[in-house]
């Protein structure tokens, strides 16, 4: 019989923040409460400090509870209650025969879709050589998405190259000497799949190393689109963006009709991939050969906040400023001045769209001497002042 709720539930949601995957969970939860709700939530994020349960009394308080991978720090308490549980992408021993948690509704991460898209992306490219990386602790969901990445490119006539996990790998600098030779022994170029980004942003770190150029000797392609992750590595990272945030949506759905007594069967809801976002990883086409080149950007995006020119440039590149300019210009197209005033460009927009910072700041970090030239150069670009730029992104 369908229960009629008498109060607002409060519903205790287990799950870390800290990488984009936990966010996006939180944020389908926050949805759905936000559309069929309301709820009060009760946050469980694993930081130092916050308030969380220590007793089987603790959960009475609660109508539900929706619990990630983290939830194996409180199994023990929550084998003692009679709330309704949903679990979000358990790992196979919570769903082992004879586990408590067994018989609980969970979403689930269809991983060999993951590892087929990984797979389908790279040999769209042409390429012939392949390898896959693991995350450390070797879990489930990442042996998942190596076989299906190894079985697709196997099924397209390719072998592809896995890196043997250390027995007792305990963090990531676990094996890192033989991750290295590794690398530097497969054939090249190789495209790589690692199973999450901060994982192939170790891999990026490695090859950077180790004299191995990315994406010319190794494309790498990461897994969730953590734009913090994706967008701070050198070069920026490609990664498939799974739909987590549907599985937070799912899991509060589940939850829902389980506390309004709408069902009493176990459910399972899986969720796939959103799609793709390239970046420099893997973009070898977009990228110049020219190793001269490669060091003029590269020295370029690490000091357009000073205030350099191209004598500077030249310099460091320790050649004429003619046989410069002529390189770089047949490489990229463009000048030297006009590859400095572009990236510069691209950093005052990126600080006008994720910052507050004034515009007077926003000239000094940039490498510009007065805000008068800037704004004169900014508008000839985009078409309208910096005020107006950012003005326009917050009213969308």
């Amino acid at each position: 019989m369908l229960k009629v709720l008498k109060r607002i539930p409060r519903v205790m949601v287990i799950q870390e923040t800290s990488v984009q995957p936990g966010r996006d969970k939180l944020r389908g939860i926050f949805n759905y409460a936000h559309l069929f709700g309301p709820w009060h939530l009760h946050l469980v994020q694993g930081r130092s400090g916050e308030e969380r349960p220590t007793s089987a009394d603790d959960w009475i308080a609660y109508d539900g509870i929706i619990a990630g991978q983290m939830m194996l720090d409180l199994a023990d308490a929550l084998k003692r209650t009679r709330t309704p549980i949903i679990l979000m992408d358990p790992l196979d021993d919570a769903l082992q025969p004879g586990s408590p948690f067994a018989k609980l509704s969970c979403t689930q991460d269809d991983s060999e879709s993951v590892g087929i898209a990984g797979a389908v992306y790279f040999l769209e490219r042409g390429y012939k050589h392949f390898a896959f990386v693991g995350e450390p602790l070797n879990r489930n969901w990442s042996v998942r998405r190596g076989e299906s990445f190894m079985r697709r490119v196997g099924e397209a006539g390719f072998a592809c190259h896995l890196f043997a996990l250390p027995a007792a790998a305990a963090d990531w600098k676990a094996g890192e000497d033989d991750l290295a030779a590794w690398l530097k022994a497969l054939p090249k170029p190789v495209a790589l799949l690692a199973a999450m980004d901060s994982r192939a942003h170790q891999l990026i770190d490695l090859c950077s190393k180790n004299g191995l150029r990315v994406p010319q000797d190794v494309a790498v392609l990461g897994i969730d689109n953590d734009e913090l992750l994706c967008n701070g590595s050198i070069p920026t990272l490609s990664s498939i963006r799974r739909d987590t945030e549907a599985c937070g949506f799912m899991a509060a759905q589940m939850l829902d009709r389980l506390m309004r007594r709408e069902t009493r069967k176990r459910e399972v809801a899986r969720y796939g991939v959103l799609g793709i976002v390239t970046r420099d990883s893997t973009q070898t086409g977009a990228l110049p050969t020219d190793p001269l080149v490669q060091r003029a950007r590269e020295f370029i995006r690490i000091n357009a906040g000073e205030h350099i020119g191209v004598p500077n440039v030249v310099k460091h590149l320790s050649v004429s400023r003619r046989l410069a300019e002529m390189r770089f210009r047949a490489a990229c197209g463009r000048s030297l001045l006009d590859e400095i005033q572009a990236v510069r460009l691209e950093r005052v927009a990126r600080l006008l769209e994720e910052t507050d910072l004034p515009l007077t700041e926003i000239c000094t970090r940039c490498g510009y001497r007065t805000d008068v030239h800037l704004r004169r150069v900014f508008k000839g670009r985009f078409g309208c002042s910096m005020r107006d730029y950012r003005g326009r992104l917050r009213d969308a």
